[in-house]
């Protein structure tokens, strides 16, 4: 089982940065010395902190909270923390868990320093690259459809689905943000999670973070709403080979605890691996434009993922030449053309 090795480097010049190059996999093994480390960079008086992320094969769910924890607190001290070399399977799960809000995800260290120094208010410091991911920013309500990292999106009927029954609605409240006149776009606190929002306009949303419903009116009036049962993780990927890679590592995050790292988990993290290959190799052929949609639903003792696309369609019954794995090996597994084209597939696995 892979373990973690962090050298830290001091920034030439800058007593309160470090950089620290990681190896190996941030998980429930590896977390206690992960966080070890990071307490005793604190102690050396550092501040702001760039984490390499190049050469990490593996970050699980526990891994992913103390990223967050340590983010916040480098924040909370008067620095923060960035990430950089972020590997693609990796990001993708940051980003779909909507957990990019907290940190400053950057190209190389240069691009890091300046988000750094800039979140801080540094005055003449150069702008971040592109890709940087402000955490001192809230992530942003974005209209279903839109391709924005780390938006917080309109929820939209699963097919198949059927809607759970919502817990009462929190108190309505006054965004605040644009002086108070009512209009958008408004900064509000998530009744689920306390993320900082920005709702863009009226309409309704939901937090990616914590799936809290979110019902902005006309007047500026914000009231939240979280359901009684677990919602689906929804996501649209690009038809891509590193794409598939981040939805298998995600799934693995989301589900190693209810089948406890075992051989089922391994069996569901084939299977998804199957269906994202035939993604890209056969729905999609030499098309880095096509786009599928999956929806993983987890609840005790079950795990479902549906997936859906608008490529070439697989007939029915040469469904299991296809997904062979998939087809012998789920507790239950179907594959059938979408009425307008393309597919619609779906498989659960059972504890």
């Amino acid at each position: 089982m892979a373990g973690l090795e962090i050298k830290l480097t001091q920034i030439q010049g800058d007593d309160l940065s470090a950089l620290a190059e990681m190896t190996g996999a941030i998980d429930g093994n590896t977390v206690p010395n992960f966080q070890a480390t990071l307490e005793e960079i604190k102690t050396k008086g550092i501040r702001r902190l760039v984490l390499d992320m190049s050469k990490i094969k593996y970050v699980n769910s526990t891994g992913l909270g103390s990223l967050v924890k340590y983010a916040d607190t480098f924040k909370s001290s008067g620095g923060g923390m960035a990430l950089i070399k972020v590997p693609a399977k990796v990001k993708i799960v940051i980003e779909m868990l909507g957990l990019n809000a907290f940190f400053d995800i950057c190209p190389d260290l240069d691009a890091a320093l300046a988000a750094l120094a800039q979140a801080q208010g540094g005055g003449g410091s150069a702008p971040p690259a592109a890709e940087t991911k402000k955490s001192s920013l809230p992530p942003r309500v974005a209209p279903s459809g839109s391709h924005a990292t780390g938006s917080f999106k309109r929820p939209g009927p699963a097919s198949g689905a059927q809607s759970a029954p919502a817990a009462p609605a929190a108190a309505p409240q006054r965004a605040s943000g644009n002086g108070g006149g009512g209009g958008f776009p408004q900064v509000v606190k998530c009744e689920g999670c306390a993320v900082q929002v920005e709702v863009t306009s009226a309409g309704n949303w939901k937090c990616p973070r914590c799936y809290t419903f979110v019902s902005a009116r006309p007047d500026g009036v914000v009231r939240f709403t979280r359901s009684d049962k677990p919602v689906p993780l929804n996501l649209s990927l690009a038809a891509t080979q590193d794409c598939g890679e981040g939805l298998v590592h995600l799934v693995t995050s989301v589900c190693q605890t209810a089948f406890n790292n075992g051989q089922k988990l391994e069996s569901l993290r084939l299977a998804v691996h199957e269906v994202a290959t035939v993604m890209a190799q056969s729905v999609y052929p030499n098309n880095p434009q096509g786009v599928y949609h999956v929806s993983i639903e987890r609840q005790q003792g079950w795990v479902q993922i549906r997936f859906a696309d608008a490529g070439a369609t697989i007939e029915s019954g040469r469904a299991a030449q296809y997904f062979p794995h998939a087809h012998r090996q789920m507790s239950e597994f179907e594959c059938r053309p979408h009425p307008t084209g393309g597919n619609m597939i779906r498989f659960v696995q059972r504890a």
